[in-house]
């Protein structure tokens, strides 16, 4: 009796932890699991089709985050999906902004807009280190 008890304890504490690591059928943990390179590699490509990957990416962790994390998940993939959208209403790609020519050739209130979209994407410090401490804390996934 007591050795069906022991395995029984070991199995409950072997499940337990194998859910808490993600690929335990937890649905937001198996997203982050899954994007886990995506995410880690965020902002390294700056062309139109990273961060428009990137957006996807965010956007479908949120879908599946908890509540008390959702809000953070949604305004990144909202902040990613206004550079491009900022992007796009200037007729440039984002892999064309180091090519001062092109750039040159917008007007102030082009500029002005993607100013905006930029600044509102580097003011999302608090909801970045949020969606790290959160994935770590629910998945036991280290993110950059």
């Amino acid at each position: 009796m007591k050795r069906t008890a022991t395995v029984l304890v070991t199995t409950i504490v072997g499940i337990t932890t194998l859910s808490a690591c993600g690929g335990g059928g937890d649905p937001y943990c198996d997203a982050v699991d899954k994007n886990k390179s995506t995410l880690n590699s965020f902002g390294e490509q700056r062309t139109d089709a990273a961060y428009a990957n990137y957006a996807k990416v965010l956007s479908s962790i949120g879908k599946d985050a908890p509540a008390s994390i959702k809000k953070d998940w949604t305004k990144l993939s909202s902040v990613t999906t206004g550079v491009l959208d900022a992007q796009k209403k200037t007729g440039l790609k984002l892999e064309e902004m180091a090519d001062t020519a092109k750039v040159k050739k917008l007007s102030d209130a082009q500029l002005k807009e993607l100013n905006a979209a930029y600044k509102t994407f580097n003011e999302t410090a608090d909801e970045r280190n949020a969606v790290v401490k959160n994935v770590k804390q629910e998945c036991k996934i280290n993110l950059k």
